[in-house]
């Protein structure tokens, strides 16, 4: 396959992450020999894993991060609006290759094949090395859950959801465990089987990761990141009860807790520190990386360039006490968005090019949201509105938060729109509408050329790169695409 067998960000990887990066590529050319010297010691697997967090964070703060938002009922196009039109205004088309089509696919691939390299290599260094196979354990666990990531991203942008077809028999996407080789033909899987793959990966990483239970850094994957990412997993399978008991494990882990009304807003700050951050459970950091002006940053948080700024409806699910619309939103004085609202998540209004923020993968609030909604389709309904509750409240500090409901719709619509409310602009909207196969509705301010799609729709997913079909005969198209 002539695009995901990519294996060139091997070198970038080790770019991003050790100051020797330029030694180490003047002393050997990058190949298949520069490879092998990179795994032949521990500290070697240890920059790849560094450098994989790097590849993922460059998928994550570029289209991929955007996609679910830019194509959602949140967003209406800014005046300086640059990035990602075709996906906002569901024109994507089998020949943007150069663009968030073939970004998303290339990028995501990119980073699946870097973590697949340090896998395999590491039961070589355990073997050669077994004095540090409690180090090469936790690489392992590491990669495993980005391996999970990158596919279950995929599956996210290039399939529909899980629930489309009853037996998830419908196409999901090419699983990978090893680089193709130049030229080998990659089929899709099934969503049932890329789903299979994901959660035996995220499954196994579990005891590799146990023995960092104690790990306090939010950047990088700890044993309770697996957990949380597996409740989401579940969620989007269906699997209520799993959903439920792995966001037990995280949500009764003593260690995290809801961040505060007064420091919510540090939870998406670059270098805060734990005792502000006690939600953060896995987040991508960014400090002094470069970044296009196409990013997630300047899209969506600079009060000049800003591509997307709120809807009218989104704005109007949030009441004016709520913490999240005074501190997460501001309204530029001037610049070309002058009076409109953008999202201060990824910026202050302000960015800089040289140290743009981090970005939230998952956080303590979503696990108690999923526990919601599955609570709810368990029909356990109490237990379903005292979640949501919890949530309300802490964005409410100033009142007492009572969650009553006319009927279990009432209350399945007050957890969707939670959710929303708490997770609007990191990349989640359009992934939880058509897991809940609802349609989408744009707001009556939309300036998009389509402002409402009926589920299901072959427009909810983007259609496999052009360049990627003609390399590899053994993938199938998208319906509608071809």
């Amino acid at each position: 396959m002539k695009k995901i067998s990519y294996t060139l960000t091997l070198l970038i990887l080790v770019c991003f992450t050790s100051t020797s990066c330029k030694k180490f590529l003047e002393k050997e050319p990058f190949g298949k020999t520069g490879k092998n010297t990179l795994f032949e010691t521990v500290n070697g697997a240890k920059l790849a894993i560094n450098g994989s967090y790097n590849v993922i964070l460059n998928y994550y703060k570029n289209e991929f991060g955007m996609y679910a938002d830019v194509a959602s009922d949140n967003v209406i196009r800014g005046t300086s609006a640059t990035v990602m039109l075709p996906q906002f205004n569901f024109q994507s088309a089998i020949g943007d290759d150069a663009f968030a089509v073939g970004h998303i696919w290339l990028n995501i691939y990119e980073a699946l094949n870097n973590v697949n390299n340090v896998l395999n290599a590491i039961p070589e260094l355990k073997t050669k090395f077994p004095d540090q196979t409690k180090t090469l354990d936790s690489l392992a666990g590491q990669g495993l859950v980005m391996r999970a990531l990158c596919h279950f991203d995929l599956s996210r942008v290039y399939a529909q959801p899980y629930n489309y077809t009853i037996d998830a028999s419908h196409l999901g996407v090419p699983v990978l465990t090893k680089t193709p080789s130049p030229g080998e033909q990659v089929a899709r899987k099934t969503m049932k089987q890329t789903y299979e793959q994901i959660l035996l990966d995220l499954n196994n990483a579990l005891p590799l990761l146990q023995q960092h239970a104690n790990h306090t850094t939010h950047a990088a994957i700890t044993y309770q990141a697996a957990l949380a990412l597996l409740s989401r997993v579940y969620l989007y399978q269906g699997d209520w009860e799993k959903s439920i008991a792995n966001a037990n494990l995280v949500i009764n882990d003593n260690r995290y807790h809801l961040a505060n009304a007064v420091d919510y807003k540090s939870v998406f700050l670059l270098g805060a520190n734990d005792s502000t951050k006690p939600e953060s459970i896995f987040e991508l950091t960014n400090d002094g990386l470069t970044s296009p002006s196409s990013s997630i940053y300047t899209a969506f948080s600079d009060t000049t360039n800003a591509s997307y700024i709120i809807s009218s409806k989104t704005k109007l699910l949030f009441d004016d006490e709520d913490i999240r619309l005074k501190n997460m939103f501001l309204t530029p004085k001037t610049g070309n968005n002058k009076g409109r609202l953008i999202t201060t998540k990824y910026a202050d209004g302000t960015v800089s090019a040289l140290r743009p923020p981090l970005i939230q993968v998952i956080r303590l609030s979503e696990l108690y949201l999923n526990r919601a909604e599955a609570k709810w389709n368990l029909q356990k309904y109490g237990e379903a509105a005292e979640d949501l509750r919890i949530i309300s409240q802490r964005a409410h500090p100033t009142k007492t938060i009572t969650i009553t409901y006319g009927s279990s719709l009432d209350l399945y619509k007050q957890i969707a729109d939670e959710r929303n409310r708490e997770f609007c602009f990191e990349g989640q909207r359009l992934f939880d509408l058509i897991r809940r196969k609802e349609n989408l509705t744009r707001s009556s301010d939309c300036n998009a050329t389509v402002c409402s799609l009926t589920y299901p729709n072959d427009k909810f997913i983007l259609p496999i790169p052009g360049k990627e079909a003609e390399a590899n005969k053994a993938i199938i198209q998208n319906p509608g695409f071809n």
